[in-house]
């Protein structure tokens, strides 16, 4: 079975990709436990070969971060 991710750009296979979902929701999930609580992963999308993964997280009050991960590497791009 091949499931794919509708984008801007049309259908893409997820075979294209070496992160899956879970996957990148597992780094965002490590990498924020680093400087905060992380309480839940509200949305996970693929923009142009990039995860953007957006949590729910708490330090010292509740706040939305958003992480960007390279969905051929893995590699954190961004996060905010």
């Amino acid at each position: 079975m091949i499931f794919c991710y509708y984008t801007g750009m049309g259908v893409v296979p997820t075979s294209s990709y070496k992160i899956d979902r879970k996957k990148a929701e597992d780094i965002t999930i490590r990498f924020l436990q680093q400087h905060y609580n992380v309480i839940n992963v509200k949305k996970i999308s693929n923009e142009n070969n990039v995860w953007v993964v957006r949590a729910d997280v708490s330090s010292f009050g509740e706040a939305t971060r958003e992480v960007s991960i390279n969905a051929k590497t893995g590699k954190i791009i961004s996060w905010q």
